[in-house]
């Protein structure tokens, strides 16, 4: 593997941990959400997760390398979302939704940051800004039931 693809897959896994770490994020705030509806989405939005994960993958595979996580980002981000989870743990379903919508803002943000790398060739930022369009809609949705639901308390 040259190392070109050793720096891109490097900047892959960041994104592929994140999202890893989401998913595990939406599968906790279904247990805890009391809306059904809710419930349902957080499903949706953790099989949207999944399938950027799948994705990203791909692409790590296809440049030679394997996905296996990071310890030290899957530490950062697992300490993240297990600091958010632990604010939702007994709060209502507009605490879940406000602090899956920072999730999502921190996803975002490190799409970005891999798009504005060096080290990923042009043909994986077409990929990454297709996924990146997937993340700021499960953003927006989530900003705009985060509105719903604060205007509906």
């Amino acid at each position: 593997m040259s190392n070109d693809n050793k720096q891109e897959n490097k900047e892959l896994s960041k994104l592929i941990n994140i999202n890893e770490d989401a998913t595990e994020f939406y599968r906790s705030a279904q247990e805890k959400a009391e809306s059904p509806s809710l419930k349902s989405t957080f499903k949706d939005l953790e099989s949207l997760h999944k399938g950027v994960i799948l994705n990203l993958q791909n692409i790590v595979r296809a440049n030679g390398g394997e996905t296996k996580a990071d310890d030290t980002m899957m530490g950062n981000t697992r300490q993240f979302f297990g600091e958010l989870i632990a604010k939702v743990s007994n709060k209502p379903d507009a605490a879940i939704v406000t602090h899956l919508e920072e999730a999502e803002d921190r996803c975002l943000h490190s799409m970005q940051s891999a798009l504005e790398s060096s080290d990923v060739s042009t043909a994986t930022k077409q990929v990454l800004l297709q996924e990146a369009g997937t993340l700021q809609k499960s953003h927006d949705y989530m900003k705009a039931m985060k509105e719903y639901l604060k205007q509906a308390a």
